[in-house]
């Protein structure tokens, strides 16, 4: 038959019915005489869901903690009038999806007093098809494959309205984006029920094909005042430029640059009247907001003394809408020079050796909305820098600069980045190795240099996925590149290019489970960690475990470690007790020993990485809108080219299996993984870190070693120079439960 009659009933209850569901969906709240749902079933749907079929209707069963616990949660009751229309929305779901002949009947049992459980039984029936389709109107149009294909309503498929109306918006929105400012797309279709066949007809009148003519713009200030952005700097944030084709997401492009200035408050782009039978006029107008804001914050610490933060932001600077952003951080107020004299205020800041100076950091970017034509917003920072931790280290910065681009289009991302920083950073040895994992002396002696790390980076990202924090379906991938050398500006001791690529794929096996895997892939070239005269900065390796990676490991202890033992021995050579000072025929040496002693890891980084991760993500079947269930499995490794005992092999990968839960919060899954790990470490470097107080040294202390320690009429302890062999095996039980690694976190792993 064809859309008319029976159809359009069917499509006017569907409105109607949905129309009441949102207050009708209160009704379900029990009263004193009220009826509860228990138990919600559905029976003989194999084409859609439970979860999707109890979306699309008004009775609902009681939550999961009111039917187990009976005193806390939601009680839902029958609704005598939404439960017959209930029927009808799901008949009118089914036929609107193909299945013509889909029946509902229902099933209501006692389940107590005043309790029952509903089943809604279905027989789907056979669905109509289409076995014919046309699409009429497009034979002028040159993009016509472009515009025709994945389209959801094909050959074969089923005769879906809702599939059927999306193919319509979707010829028509890719006719306006490629001229066709007018174009509007007619549906018909002739369905044959007995035959369980349809032919669909799809009649397109484009209209003329036009090009922009003109760009009208209007610009109106904040309050009615007059305008303070220049008109060239609109229209250059536009884009829109006369003689180009029409096109619809160029428009849309147009108002999206044009509201991240924020600068403005209010932003039309729309088409206005044709200039002639092949011409548009576009009609932008914007209204100004604030185009200034500044912040001034102050306070006081046991650890910083007095500091004070400032913000200042110019979002229209030169009237060209560029924004400027200015901070500026002064702390160790009162006690760091040349603002010091209020040293009584704060005697715990007095006590950290790296408060004499003031800490500070003054930073200026500027940035654009768009550079060209291509979407890509460019930031230039100027940067410098004293900052410090109670005790630990001092970072200074003379002078830091940045130069980024970035473009962000519907599915894809696109980077390049510059930054140049001059700089070095003291502190003790022992918290070198703690804080900033340099425990390797020439390590150390790298980060205590002023020198140039200049960064070269690329990057590009895909994501086509149907939910952004909870993807069903789609893919998604990244690849960056970052390059340090000479040539970018970098010291020559600081060199090294690192390649990262990572993809991830999620499927849905049906029953409202979601495969989810992942696999990312990691290699730094150029030096070895192992050789001193070049040196890679902590934040340029690569780290594998935690709870986004291999999460049988803790954060980073997947690979390369060193070790830091809670005690060690005084030994001769022949392993024989031993004192300092040493007597005239003795050598004394220090050596840990795992069995008698804790340990703490320092992980150091690598530079090859692969991570694999593989997920079933599961709805709960209790609280389902809240909890999510997961069975994982991580696979990875961490190498470091070229260190003894480092070398690059596929038998080294370590497989980590676990179990998880997400919990749902108003920022994202709260999730809470539990996994087991069945290997023990690999072998380190071991090194015992002395108080601060005392010094602060590093000793080597791995079992075997054979640097001598001595100690001076002052009492100083030195030990000779030389590399620590990795040689140090860590303690670890062979319980079950000790096995096991937890991890919490916000969102998903991946």
């Amino acid at each position: 038959m064809k859309a008319t009659g029976r159809g359009r009933f069917l499509l006017a209850l569907l409105l109607l019915v949905g129309a009441g569901r949102e207050a009708a969906a209160q009704d379900t709240r029990c009263g004193r005489d009220g009826v509860e749902v228990r138990r919600l079933e559905f029976e003989g749907n194999t084409a859609f869901t439970d979860a999707e079929l109890t979306a699309g209707i008004v009775t609902t069963a009681s939550s999961w903690a009111r039917r187990a616990l009976k005193v806390v949660g939601a009680r839902h009751c029958l609704n005598q009038r939404e439960f017959p229309l209930d029927v009808a929305r799901l008949r009118v779901w089914y036929r609107n999806h193909g299945y013509v002949d889909a029946t509902v009947d229902t099933v209501v049992t006692a389940m107590g007093s005043r309790r029952v459980g509903v089943l809604f039984r279905i027989a789907e029936g056979e669905p109509v098809r289409v076995d014919t389709l046309r699409i009429l109107g497009l034979d002028g149009v040159p993009e016509r494959t472009e515009i025709l294909s994945g389209l959801r309503t094909r050959v074969g498929g089923l005769f879906d309205r809702y599939a059927n109306a999306d193919s319509r918006d979707t010829l028509a929105r890719r006719l306006r984006d490629n001229g066709y400012p007018d174009a509007e797309v007619f549906l018909g279709y002739d369905t044959r029920t007995e035959a369980r066949r349809a032919t669909v007809i799809f009649t397109v009148e484009p209209g003329a094909r036009r090009r922009i003519g003109q760009v009208a713009l209007v610009r109106r200030g904040r309050d009615g005042r007059d305008a303070k952005v220049s008109e060239r700097a609109v229209r250059r944030l536009a884009g829109l430029r006369t003689q180009d084709l029409y096109r619809e997401r160029e428009l849309e492009r147009a108002k999206r640059t044009l509201y991240q200035t924020e600068a403005f408050g209010s932003v039309v782009v729309e088409p206005g009247a044709p200039v002639s039978d092949s011409l548009i006029t576009i009609d932008v107008a914007v209204t100004e907001s604030y185009l200034r804001s500044a912040r001034l914050g102050g306070g006081w610490g046991s650890l910083d003394c007095f500091r004070t933060t400032g913000e200042f932001t110019e979002y229209n600077l030169f009237h060209s809408a560029t924004r400027l952003e200015m901070r500026g951080r002064l702390s160790k107020i009162g006690i760091g020079a040349p603002l010091g004299g209020a040293e009584q205020l704060c005697p715990q800041a007095r006590e950290d050796l790296y408060s004499e100076n003031l800490n500070y950091y003054f930073g200026a970017s500027v940035s654009q909305p768009s550079l060209l034509r291509a979407s890509f917003v460019p930031t230039l920072s100027l940067y410098s820098e004293r900052r410090s931790e109670y005790n630990a280290f001092l970072r200074t910065t003379p002078f830091g600069t940045s130069l980024a681009a970035v473009r962000n289009l519907n599915r894809r991302s696109q980077s390049v980045a510059y930054s140049l920083e001059y700089g070095r950073t003291e502190a003790q040895p022992a918290l070198f190795c703690a804080v900033f994992n340099a425990c390797v002396t020439a390590d150390r002696e790298a980060l205590q240099r002023t020198q140039r790390l200049a960064v070269l980076s690329v990057a590009t990202g895909y994501e086509r996925t149907d939910n952004a924090l909870e993807p069903t379906r789609g893919v998604s991938g990244r690849i960056e590149a970052r390059h340090a050398s000479r040539f970018v500006g970098a010291d020559a001791a600081l060199q090294f290019s690192r390649f990262t690529a990572d993809g991830a794929v999620y499927a849905p096996l049906g029953g409202d489970v979601v495969f989810a895997a992942r696999l990312r892939l990691g290699v730094v070239l150029g030096p070895t960690f192992a050789t001193a005269a070049t040196f890679v900065p902590p934040q340029e390796r690569l780290f594998g475990g935690g709870p986004t990676t291999v999460r049988g490991f803790r954060q980073n202890e997947l690979g390369p470690s060193v070790y830091i033992p809670t005690a060690y021995d005084t030994v001769r050579a022949d392993g024989s007790p031993g004192t300092l000072p040493a007597g005239p025929s003795d050598t004394i040496y220090f050596r840990a020993d795992a069995a008698r002693s804790g340990q703490r890891a320092v992980p150091t980084g690598g530079n090859a990485l692969i991570v694999g991760n593989a997920e079933l993500r599961m709805t709960s079947p209790f609280l389902p809108s809240l909890l999510r269930w997961t069975l994982f499995a991580d696979v990875g490794e961490v190498w470091n080219r070229g260190a003894a005992r480092q070398g690059l092999g596929f038998d080294r990968l370590r497989v980590t299996p676990g179990f998880g839960v997400r919990v749902r919060t108003p920022i994202g899954f709260l999730r809470a993984d539990l996994a087991y790990n069945p290997y023990t470490r690999s072998e380190g470097a071991a090194y015992f870190d002395a108080p601060v107080a005392a010094g602060g040294a590093l000793f080597c202390v791995s079992p075997g070693n054979t640097l001598p320690v001595t100690r001076d009429a002052a009492g100083v302890v030195t030990q000779a120079a030389g590399a620590c062999p990795s040689s140090f095996r860590p303690r670890q039980s062979s319980g079950f439960f000790s096995r096991l690694t937890p991890s919490i976190a916000i969102g998903q792993a991946f």
